[in-house]
């Protein structure tokens, strides 16, 4: 029987975008990855799963249903014009059974009270994962459970500091969907803030070495977010490892009034001349940004 492999349902003032990924795969099963075998066979295993594509499906609250059909990833993504509250469920259209999903990370994450939205990319900027070294990074992946991954500690300590201001917090990250249950148990298991996953789709293997990710992903996304945010203050949060001064730049710079401030962690001793031409351009955009290694912070 097909499941649901990852479920979020995000508030907005005015409506709630419930997205999802649906497995075909009747035997997966979540198991505990207390040791670096069975991480390895649950991320391998991941690339070998089918995914629910091109099915017609329903999404249920108890107020409302909607129609929607999965796409080639077995991805979905519809709105309801309300603020969702309760559960969420969801059917074939053609069966009666409510499809079980597998997640013990959080489903509905409510619009923030506070006004104040925190959107931090993931590897490299809360979780050490070796991005600029291929090998390394393939099998801290593999052989390294969640427990055991690097949390940055000056970003675990800035999202400490947030806490009194209620901010709601988004992970955007072009990590594919199969790092999802990784990526939650490492929020959960370092009592990060709970927030969004925003990842790029799920693949089987031969997607994963043929194909490449959109290159705006993270770009679109956050425009997506703020766009949807009413006039909500932002806090962005990333590395140099990869694109995200050039993004955050061009968000800078289109939503000037939204952003208060840019936090980019350094992620090598030293600076290249493209990562000072990058920091140079996110200061201009007049938003108050800082560079960050360690407990050293470099601001504008």
């Amino acid at each position: 029987m097909a499941i649901v492999w990852h479920l979020s349902a995000i508030q907005f003032s005015q409506k709630t975008v419930v997205s999802g990924v649906l497995l075909s795969h009747h035997k997966f099963r979540a198991r505990q990855t207390d040791s670096w075998f069975s991480n390895a066979r649950q991320v391998i295993g991941s690339y070998f799963k089918n995914t629910c594509r091109n099915k017609e499906i329903l999404v249920t609250n108890k107020r409302h249903t909607l129609k929607t059909t999965t796409n080639k990833n077995g991805s979905f993504s519809v709105t309801f014009n309300f603020k969702v509250e309760g559960e969420i469920f969801i059917h074939f259209t053609d069966k009666t059974s409510v499809l079980s999903t597998l997640q013990s990370y959080p489903i509905l994450f409510k619009d923030p009270p506070s006004g104040l939205n925190v959107i931090s990319d993931i590897d490299e900027t809360i979780m050490v994962s070796y991005t600029n070294t291929l090998v390394k990074r393939f099998f801290t992946t593999l052989f390294k459970t969640s427990e055991k991954r690097g949390v940055i500690s000056f970003t675990k300590d800035l999202f400490d500091s947030l806490k009194d201001q209620n901010p709601r917090f988004f992970y955007v990250s072009k990590s594919e969907n199969n790092l999802f249950k990784i990526i939650s148990n490492f929020i959960q298991f370092n009592n990060l803030p709970k927030g969004p996953l925003l990842l790029t789709p799920f693949l089987n293997f031969s997607q994963l070495v043929g194909s490449k990710k959109n290159r705006d992903f993270k770009l679109n996304t956050i425009e997506t977010l703020i766009e949807n945010s009413k006039n909500e203050q932002f806090i962005l949060v990333g590395d140099d490892s990869q694109r995200d001064m050039e993004i955050y730049t061009v968000i800078a710079k289109k939503y000037k009034m939204l952003i208060s401030n840019v936090y980019i962690r350094q992620t090598k001793k030293t600076i290249s001349d493209k990562q000072k031409t990058d920091w140079k351009a996110l200061q201009e955009t007049g938003v108050k940004t800082y560079y960050f290694k360690r407990n050293e912070v470099y601001s504008s």
